[in-house]
């Protein structure tokens, strides 16, 4: 069911949009320190890594 979901190119695009947004949002909070916000990207990497990967 969810490959049928995600197969729809609107719903697929529209979540990634969606992520894309809330992880600008998050990254614009952490801005004004500057340990804060290597440890944001170091973990969002880490996720896309281990995302790639499985």
């Amino acid at each position: 069911m969810l490959k049928k979901l995600n197969a729809s190119p609107m719903l697929k695009y529209s979540l990634i949009a969606g992520a894309a947004a809330l992880w600008l949002f998050g990254f614009s909070d952490q801005i004004p320190d500057l340990v804060q916000t290597a440890k944001y990207v170091g973990i969002s990497a880490l996720m896309v890594a281990v995302a790639a990967i499985a």
